[in-house]
């Protein structure tokens, strides 16, 4: 062999090594950056879920405030109307 043929060969050999590292390191770093985006999403996902939970929590209290001074209204004009209008009748 000739060393122009054993330079192409080298040549050749080269470039099939660097473009194997190429595409392997790529698809090394898109398999992390999928794990990262898929882990990020999680924590998104949670947090989402955290204040959905708190502002039902908040809707409940919301609305058993509304009965409960409802009530407490009720209860006040009863006391008032017997104590300031000789127990009328509503």
């Amino acid at each position: 062999m000739t060393p122009e043929l054993w330079a192409v060969i080298t040549v050749i050999i080269s470039i099939i090594i660097s473009g194997a590292s190429l595409i392997l390191g790529r698809k090394d770093k898109s398999n992390h950056d999928t794990a990262d985006r898929n882990y990020r999403q999680g924590i998104l996902d949670q947090q989402l879920k955290t204040i959905t939970d708190k502002l039902d929590k908040i809707e409940r209290k919301l609305d058993n405030y509304d009965t409960e001074i409802d009530t407490r209204i009720d209860k006040a004009l009863s006391i008032h109307i017997k104590e300031y209008h000789k127990g009328a009748k509503k």
